[in-house]
């Protein structure tokens, strides 16, 4: 099992597909385990890595992938290591899916960096009552917005507006790491 796990990341580096970094993987299993997380919503496939590896760690997987080829590669992968019963893959875009109505103990968000305030928003329902929202790529790359393309430039300001949202949010404790590309880890205040 672990050479066809570890020639999923193989084919990933190869192909540029972004996939979540060994640092952040470890940092989100360390969380599982230390919060007990059973169920898990992942808005953001690729080709099914991190699902896998929560799954390979005692979850139940729901993720969502909008790309055609991202979504087919990950329906293979999750086939070939045998965690069809753990893990489900919708077809979608996450902002236009509506049928999912069950809670989760993690809700981990790593699509569209433009639109995670409205992955926030949306899915925040769907979290359990000591659940877990956890972002990734939120320092994209350390860039200095001053040297890169105006579309970078606003991309980097939606995410600094979306980090300063986090913070002011009374609603979530959120705590910021330097792990991987940015993590936050934002917990429902009881």
């Amino acid at each position: 099992m672990m050479t066809k796990y570890n020639k999923i990341k193989e084919y990933a580096i190869e192909n540029h597909v972004p996939i979540i970094s060994n640092e952040g993987l470890e940092f989100i299993i360390d969380i599982i385990k230390q919060n007990n997380i059973k169920k898990v919503l992942e808005i953001g496939s690729a080709i099914g890595y991190s699902a896998i590896s929560f799954a390979m760690n005692d979850c139940f997987v729901t993720t969502i992938e909008r790309n055609d080829e991202m979504y087919n590669l990950a329906i293979k992968n999750i086939s070939d290591l045998g965690f069809n019963e753990e893990i489900k893959i919708i077809k979608g875009d996450a902002l236009l899916i509506d049928d999912i109505k069950e809670e989760f103990d993690l809700i981990f968000i790593d699509a569209a960096k433009a639109q995670y305030q409205k992955f926030f928003e949306k899915y925040q329902v769907n979290l359990s009552k000591n659940g877990i929202i956890i972002c990734d790529n939120l320092n994209f790359h350390n860039l200095d917005i001053t040297k890169v393309s105006r579309s970078t430039r606003q991309l980097i300001t939606k995410l600094e507006n979306f980090k300063n949202y986090l913070k002011e949010n009374n609603d979530y404790q959120t705590t910021f790491y330097n792990v991987g590309d940015g993590m936050s880890v934002s917990k429902k205040r009881n």
